[in-house]
């Protein structure tokens, strides 16, 4: 039972690594199931089988490039995310959150556009969005709770109203803006996205 779990976990990683580099070269509308099995080595029924549709297919490029790796934890129970959470300084708290996010818009950034892009004539993929949106904003309020548990965000600023702008500021459509569309270097929309978020979140020094 152990091996055929094994087994089963290799053929959905291999099922998605195809579909991430398919949907980055030829676009997901431009994707089949037939050219994702071809690549992954197995048969078209094995991909539904294993992942039941193209969209789910997508959703599994998402996690992975999200996470950076195959591992099933959380973005907020990784080391990167644990060490934000550690940092008393609340400026060098946002400019490890900005680095973390920009790394996640590095690998996933590109997939991200052609969720959205699918998002308009398949409903599956709309769903998918709007809870990859759900996500984002859980994950990110955590950040905005732990500056407001710690008294640092400005006088009158809520946690929830932080965390809808870290979620605004700080996007995959943002990093598109502006690496993608502006030519920004990665490194820039980087320290743009801290800059932006001490000055839209936190207290003055002082004050």
């Amino acid at each position: 039972m152990a091996n055929r779990a094994r087994q089963a976990d290799e053929t959905r990683r291999r099922i998605v690594e195809a579909g991430a580099h398919l949907f980055a070269t030829e676009g997901y509308a431009g994707t089949s199931i037939a050219s994702i099995a071809e690549h992954a080595g197995v048969a078209v029924p094995t991909v539904y089988a294993s992942m039941r549709s193209k969209a789910n297919i997508l959703r599994g490029v998402i996690d992975l490039t999200v996470r950076g790796d195959a591992g099933s934890a959380p973005l907020a129970a990784r080391e990167p995310w644990l060490a934000l959470d550690r940092e008393p300084d609340p400026r060098r708290r946002l400019r490890l959150f900005a680095r973390i996010h920009r790394e996640i818009c590095d690998r996933e950034a590109g997939i991200f556009a052609q969720l959205e892009a699918a998002a308009g004539g398949d409903p599956e993929a709309a769903e998918m969005l709007r809870e990859h949106d759900r996500r984002r904003f859980e994950t990110q309020s955590r950040l905005a709770r732990g500056l407001h548990h710690d008294r640092q965000l400005k006088h009158g600023l809520g946690a929830r109203r932080a965390a809808d702008s870290i979620w605004t500021l700080a996007s995959e459509r943002t990093y598109l803006a502006l690496v993608r569309d502006r030519g920004w270097k990665p490194e820039a929309y980087e320290r743009w996205v801290a800059d932006q978020l001490a000055a839209a979140l936190l207290r003055p020094p002082g004050g």
